[in-house]
């Protein structure tokens, strides 16, 4: 496949929303790789965009806001007639299963390549009666309208479509793609300082949104022993919703000793302030913060969870622990902290960047969106 063509093929993508999330980032770099080389238009579920809205819009994608809901027949029909209308020659609905409907629709509007994809390796709603109902029949629609669905694990595969026909060509695991020239294991000081953090210390760090599947209490737990432990620690979250944390810090008296940021979008920045990355989430698809930290140089413990150990280099398998075993997290930790050739000889900077090299993972993406057309 190349990347010229002399009429520029128009793709819908569908989400939720563009809040910050690892999904809605993924996204955003994969159209400001593929800037220019065709026509984006995304379309937000909730009826709503969010804060990335000005940086999808710099890259050239059109937003187009429908609430919709399980089974809302009015917003069925809008999207139904604006995939008609616009004739797209893909669609990718990025909501897992809740892609069926929108497979069915594309279906019946003839839009050619029909691409299902999963961020996630399970469901992530608290299931009910009718929630699983549901679930199970937008899954199958998924499974009869698409024309290829996209997992960014093994795992999600096994998850959604244990009864999937062996060998079906339809499915394909695509690795995340991050750009490594936004990383690097240089320590930015200034940073530091900026922060309110002495350049001396030693900084452990968690980015990602405030989420009960993120675990950020345990990085709390953690924080409580490492501060009390060494007077030269401190602790930093950063992601969307992590200011939320404030009152937790306040309680446990950790005020000024752990960092709840909030959203950034210099996380490239805060990443070069870390000196080990914990990452104690209870499930992932797969996880671009884990992916940016390797890239950045930081040595990492993170939960010992299949779709984690399928994301990082099998020699570093000994840095996962339980989600919940902050004890033995500790421990790796203050090896860490006691030897510095220890935390080099645990990076995987060059690893990474192959295994998520942009080129290559975005390339596998669009391959998927545009099927058998040239792009």
């Amino acid at each position: 496949m190349t990347t010229e063509s002399r009429v520029k093929k128009n793709f819908c993508f569908l989400l939720y929303n563009i809040d910050p999330g690892g999904l809605e980032v993924y996204l955003l770099r994969f159209f400001r790789h593929y800037q220019g080389q065709f026509r984006a238009t995304l379309i937000c579920k909730s009826g709503k965009t969010g804060a990335l809205l000005k940086g999808y819009e710099d890259a050239g994608v059109e937003v187009i806001t429908v609430r919709t809901g399980y089974m809302n027949p009015v917003s069925l029909w809008k999207i139904y007639r604006l995939l008609r209308n616009r004739k797209f020659d893909g669609i990718c609905d990025l909501t897992s299963n809740f892609g069926g409907l929108y497979m069915w629709l594309a279906r019946k509007a003839s839009i050619r390549s029909r691409v299902a994809y999963y961020g996630q390796s399970t469901n992530h709603f608290r299931s009910s009666a009718l929630k699983s109902s549901f679930d199970r029949m937008v899954n199958r629609l998924v499974y009869r309208n698409a024309t290829a669905i996209v997992l960014n694990s093994h795992t999600a595969t096994d998850n959604f479509f244990p009864y999937r026909v062996a060998g079906d060509p339809r499915f394909k695991v695509v690795y995340n793609g991050v750009d490594a020239a936004m990383f690097s294991d240089e320590k930015d000081d200034e940073m530091k300082q900026a922060l309110g953090i002495p350049v001396s210390s030693f900084v452990i760090g968690h980015t990602g949104r405030f989420d009960e599947k993120k675990n950020h209490q345990a990085v709390l737990d953690l924080a409580v022993r490492a501060c009390a432990t060494w007077d030269d620690c401190y602790v930093i979250c950063c992601g969307k919703g992590t200011e939320q944390l404030q009152e937790s810090i306040n309680r446990r008296q950790l005020d000024g000793r752990v960092l709840a940021l909030g959203y950034r979008d210099d996380v490239h920045r805060i990443l070069r302030t870390f000196d080990v990355f914990y990452f104690p989430s209870y499930t992932e698809g797969q996880p671009n913060s884990l992916i940016e930290a390797m890239m950045a140089g930081l040595p990492f413990v993170a939960s010992d969870i299949v779709p984690i150990r399928d994301t990082v280099p099998e020699h570093l398998h000994g840095q996962l622990v339980g989600p919940d075993d902050v004890g033995s997290a500790f421990h790796l930790i203050q090896r860490m902290k006691e030897d510095r050739q220890l935390r080099i000889r645990l990076s995987c900077r060059d690893w990474a960047i192959e295994a998520y090299n942009a080129n290559d993972r975005f390339r596998e993406f669009l391959e998927s969106v545009a099927g058998d057309q040239i792009v």
